[in-house]
């Protein structure tokens, strides 16, 4: 009889910690009856504020709204600097975080990525009255980028003598160069064409023309959220099936658009 209870213990013991194990995130939103997700609103064209009404859009968001119509759930979305998004998703405070962000080794080690969803450059412009054409020329100067971007790493391999200053958010790094605090700005190619096509003299600025690094973008989420990542995976897949990630493409990026560009991805389960 001992061996009895003793083994229906251990069996008791063993569904209860496979119960908990396969319940994840997921379980917590389909509860909750929404998907909160933390986004950017100064990174155009992937996600920023419309200036005549301040409506979030973006591709990333036009993305984001179509994975939540596949998961069958009510999106809000959370508007966070970049410094926010790691310990953010680390605190359980946000489901997943879509902002252009580059999934990269040593991110993983934090926290866990999506399917890559946008494949773009990193570059470096300046101000056309500095007189630096080259990268090789900020040795020695200052250079602004959004904090924990991974451009501005990308740089110092290049140019190891530069200093770096990380600011809140890419309009801040923006003004920064603008207002001569430093002599360079590098981030996400896309995003700094959209900022210089918005700002009120985009013949000031030039695109210096040796530096450039691919990035590969997906959505951010806490580790070990298998059932979680599954999901989103899932949809995204759906989403590219479907062609309706090629539609949010052409609407953003496509013939016509203010920065047509190439589609030279599919989202994959391999990429």
């Amino acid at each position: 009889m001992k061996n009895l209870r003793t083994a229906v213990l251990a069996a008791s013991l063993l569904l209860f910690f496979t119960s908990s194990a396969q319940a994840d995130r997921l379980d917590e939103i389909k509860s909750r009856g929404k998907l909160v997700v933390g986004v950017s609103d100064t990174t155009p064209p992937f996600s920023f504020r419309k200036p005549a009404d301040g409506t979030l859009t973006g591709y990333d968001l036009d993305l984001v709204r179509a994975v939540a119509k596949r998961m069958g759930l009510p999106l809000e979305m959370v508007p966070l600097s970049s410094a926010e998004r790691i310990p953010l998703l680390q605190q359980g405070k946000l489901d997943f975080v879509a902002t252009s962000m580059t999934r990269t080794p040593e991110r993983l080690r934090e926290v866990d990525f999506s399917h890559i969803y946008f494949v773009t450059p990193h570059a470096v412009i300046v101000k056309k009255s500095s007189g630096i054409t080259s990268v090789r020329q900020l040795a020695g100067r200052k250079a602004s980028s959004a904090s924990t971007s991974t451009a501005g790493g990308n740089l110092r391999e290049v140019v190891p003598d530069v200093t770096l200053v990380y600011v809140r958010d890419y309009a801040i790094a923006f003004a920064a160069l603008k207002n001569g605090s430093v002599d360079a700005f590098t981030t996400d190619q896309t995003v700094l064409a959209a900022l210089v096509r918005q700002d009120a003299h985009p013949e000031d600025y030039l695109f210096l023309p040796d530096f450039t690094k691919s990035r590969n973008v997906g959505f951010a989420m806490k580790k070990d959220e298998p059932r979680m990542k599954a999901a989103i995976n899932q949809a995204l897949l759906d989403i590219e099936a479907s062609g309706e990630a090629v539609k949010i493409w052409e609407a953003w990026f496509g013939p016509g658009t203010e920065q047509p560009m190439q589609r030279t991805f599919r989202i994959t389960a391999g990429y």
